[in-house]
């Protein structure tokens, strides 16, 4: 068990339940506030620098293609460890005040560190289980979301609520998570199994019963104030679900070896790991063939062997019929060719694309808004007179409809795919839409808002992140699809800062303002409970009004980025219908012929 690929994808779960600690920004956001005398203009300027390290994985993609995954994990987990130390350090003063740029640079670097887990553990797992790659992918990003409720609940029976104390937590949790792995988390050969798809689905659904629990969890603390003998019951019982995927590696291995034992001829296992990334990823060259009758395709041989890309050209809209098949040539021919969609593109070519601007700009508004809402949560409970533990159970609720969003919308996203032809873009549309009607229920400020709004937004953020990688891999193909998930990824951080720091921070500040000239509070004892108090140039803010601007300006975003994806809809129509379907029956026929044989075979 301990040597087998199964194993290898529960290590990375555990690593990936330690690693999104950016996702509880707002547990510690108001202590960082009072004790480095922010306003919130520099606090959400904080909170940009945190959304770029988290999101700009770019270099984590490059070492890990030239080093080992334990050498991404250690890189990932001291860079982690040293910025979460700093900020600490910074925060109980125990270094003198660092001025703002160096905060920004500590939250970069304790963010960053995240990327360097969840690429180890991503390409990792999906190079081991390369047929099943999405559901691989949406278990590790649904981890991950689903992160941030199990780092408070741990925190909650640890710490007994003291941020500072959380801050301290991330130190030495997640660094030591990925050290102790980081020589579990590696290649592994992949042969095709039968109940592969069958055995990931078990972790999905442990995964789906883990966030009931937390769910179920958080509304029992709400109701009644639990002891912190109670609390660190309950967060045992997390833990205890997080080790049900040993018994799915248990089943996986013995009926592997009854598989092995009942075939004369063991399947044979996936190619050479020698081989790059790209190609185990792209190790069923067949189902890339179209089977349409309006488009031509070159021989299954040709397909196969070809080394460079793939001769053939799908549909392409500029012109207005299918494009000729591309004649045998020279090599330097083929790589002028432009690509159409579905076929491997470049980094450059990519970006030459209106496809590839529409994507970023969707994600610019969609996950760039959800990110304000998110590292905002703070301020906005202690705005409307909530306690810290209130806050931390939005939080929490954000990270659970963030898990549910990322492997839900995966697994709905490619049934009505296969089943009913419904493209993914339609999909990433309705969650903008959806997320533009959260993002108003928090403006409106109706009692119990902020819950409905963190499951709304929650879930359609983590909808986004399972839905943009596979458009990205379907329009531009494999070739260099990390390099450019992760680009287009920069928008989220890039939307967040325009959203938090110069509309959300300037708002609120100018909110606060306006109360102190008007004589409210020098000191105030709100409804829940906390002492308020106003230093020297610090700026806080009371009532719903500081952010309802704010939402509806996001809420106006969070639509007009559903118009740009219904754009992208209108432009990829015919893409999906000629190319992705047939690709869809090609995949179903061959399974079927395979089935066949192994029937037959035994």
């Amino acid at each position: 068990m301990l040597k087998s690929r199964w194993f290898v994808v529960v290590c990375a779960i555990w690593i990936q339940c330690c690693s999104g600690a950016t996702y509880t920004f707002g547990v510690y956001s108001q202590t960082v506030k009072l004790a480095l005398n922010y306003d919130q203009k520099m606090l959400d300027t904080l909170a940009s620098f945190k959304d770029i390290g988290a999101n700009v994985g770019i270099l984590s993609g490059i070492i890990f293609e030239h080093t080992s995954p334990w050498a991404v994990l250690a890189i990932g987990a001291l860079q982690s460890g040293f910025g979460y130390l700093m900020i600490w350090l910074s925060v109980v003063g125990r270094v003198p005040s660092p001025a703002l740029w160096q905060m920004c640079l500590y939250m970069f670097l304790a963010a960053n560190g995240q990327t360097y887990f969840n690429t180890a553990t991503v390409v990792t797992c999906v190079t081991n289980f390369p047929r099943s790659r999405g559901t691989v992918i949406g278990l590790m990003k649904g981890f991950l979301g689903l992160s941030g409720a199990i780092l408070t609940q741990f925190y909650r029976a640890s710490y007994a609520e003291d941020p500072e104390s959380y801050i301290f937590m991330l130190v030495w949790l997640p660094t030591l998570m990925a050290l102790v792995w980081m020589f579990v988390l590696r290649p592994l050969p992949s042969p095709n199994r039968s109940n592969e798809a069958t055995n990931l689905y078990l972790m999905s659904i442990i995964g789906i019963l883990l966030a009931a629990y937390l769910m179920a969890l958080i509304i029992i603390q709400n109701t009644m104030n639990l002891t912190n003998l109670a609390s660190v019951i309950t967060s045992s019982v997390c833990i205890l679900v997080l080790l049900l995927p040993l018994g799915v590696v248990y089943k996986s291995e013995r009926e592997d070896e009854n598989e092995d034992a009942s075939l004369p001829n063991p399947s044979s296992p996936s190619p050479s790991l020698e081989q790059p990334l790209l190609a185990s990823l792209a190790n069923l060259p067949e189902s890339e063939r179209v089977s349409s009758s309006s488009i031509k395709e070159n021989p299954a041989a040709e397909a196969e062997n070809s080394k460079f890309r793939p001769k053939k050209l799908y549909h392409s809209e500029s012109q207005g019929e299918p494009s000729e098949e591309v004649q045998e040539g020279t090599l330097a021919e083929t790589q002028r060719r432009k690509p159409d969609r579905g076929e491997d593109h470049t980094f450059t070519e990519a970006v030459k694309t209106a496809d590839f601007w529409l994507l970023c700009l969707a994600m610019a508004c969609g996950m760039g808004s959800g990110l304000t809402a998110i590292n905002n949560m703070g301020q906005i409970g202690a705005s409307q007179g909530y306690s810290p533990h209130k806050v931390g159970t939005f939080i929490s609720l954000l990270c659970i409809w963030n898990f549910l969003g990322r492997l839900g919308f995966g697994t709905i996203s490619e049934i009505c795919l296969h089943r009913y032809r419904i493209a993914r873009p339609v999909f990433l549309a309705l969650t903008q839409a959806a997320m533009s009607i959260g993002h108003i229920i928090f403006a409106v400020a109706f009692p119990g808002s902020l819950y409905v709004g963190s499951v709304v937004v929650g879930l359609c953020y983590g909808a986004q992140w399972s839905l943009m990688p596979a458009i990205t891999s379907e329009i531009f193909g494999l070739m260099r699809f990390g390099t450019l998930f992760n680009t287009i990824a920069i928008a989220s951080p890039v939307g967040s800062y325009i959203l938090s720091v110069q509309i959300a921070g300037r708002i609120y500040d100018f909110e606060a303002e306006q109360e102190r000239k008007g004589g409210v509070f020098v000191v105030d004892i709100l409804r829940s409970g906390i002492f308020r108090w106003l230093k020297s140039g610090e700026l806080l803010c009371d009532g719903a009004r500081c952010f309802r601007l704010t939402f509806i300006i996001m809420g106006a975003v969070s639509f007009f980025g559903c118009l740009v994806c219904m754009i992208l809809v209108a432009r990829t129509r015919n893409f999906y219908y000629q190319v992705i379907y047939s690709r869809v029956e090609d995949i179903r026929r061959r399974k079927e012929e395979e089935e066949r044989r192994d029937s037959s075979l035994a």
